[in-house]
């Protein structure tokens, strides 16, 4: 897991008006640090306009992605977390950790979910994640 994560791709914010700067925000640090095409957001944004939020996880994680030939350059994950939560749908949970995944093909994206998902499945590790101070406190908690 640790060789999937990047300091430079964590990012707190107190806010965001809406599910669409959510994922904006998400992915931005990935386009900047050369890990996807700045096309991966939109690609983000459109599949969620198809298929609906299906990447809302469980309470508080969502876990947004799109396919490797829609902007993938190289393996990743990024994180947002927002101090006030959003919801992806009028009936969704409340979001504040984001999990933006850039996988290269189908193998490796089902590899990085099922080691995020065991970790996420924990409840105090989750809580560990939200009321972390600062990025560098997040990037610790996943070197696992």
């Amino acid at each position: 897991m640790h060789d999937l994560i990047s300091l430079e791709n964590i990012v707190i914010v107190d806010r965001v008006k809406d599910w669409r700067e959510a994922i904006e925000k998400a992915v931005r640090p990935l386009v900047i640090n050369a890990y996807v095409e700045e096309r991966y957001i939109q690609g983000i944004i459109d599949n969620t306009l198809e298929y609906g939020p299906y990447y809302v996880l469980a309470p508080n994680i969502a876990m947004p992605h799109a396919r490797p030939e829609q902007g993938v350059l190289q393996k990743q994950i990024g994180i947002l977390l927002l101090r006030q939560p959003i919801k992806f749908s009028e009936e969704g949970y409340d979001v504040r950790l984001i999990i933006t995944l850039a996988a290269t093909d189908n193998k490796s994206h089902l590899e990085a979910l099922r080691s995020l998902s065991g970790l996420l499945e924990d409840d105090d590790y989750v809580s560990k994640i939200i009321s972390a101070q600062n990025e560098e406190e997040i990037y610790h908690l996943f070197q696992v």
